[in-house]
């Protein structure tokens, strides 16, 4: 089993290290426009929720650990790492307004 299928997979069952009693983790998925496709994210909301939840807004958002942390459950290919970091933090811009009150 690859490293993506492990990572994904400990995410969504839980990695063992943690007592029944907890259940499954549930990884949200969101499409996201990356240059002219679309791709499925896993993961996202649950970052951008941590960023928000700590009152962050999208110019304190740490982009490089943002993106680190997706690439943990997503691969994406080398070619498109740029467009997928603009793509992210445009994300966040609009979950940011969107849970702005």
């Amino acid at each position: 089993m690859g490293k993506l299928r492990k990572n994904l997979l400990g995410k969504l069952v839980g990695s063992g290290k943690s007592c029944c009693c907890c259940g499954p983790s549930i990884v949200s998925f969101r499409k996201v426009q990356i240059g002219s496709k679309y791709l499925k994210i896993a993961g996202i909301d649950e970052e951008f929720n941590e960023y928000f939840s700590a009152g962050k807004g999208p110019e304190d958002v740490d982009n490089e650990e943002l993106i680190q942390n997706l690439l943990k459950m997503n691969e994406i290919p080398e070619t498109e790492l740029e467009n997928f970091k603009v793509a992210v933090l445009k994300e966040y811009v609009k979950y940011w307004q969107e849970n702005i009150v």
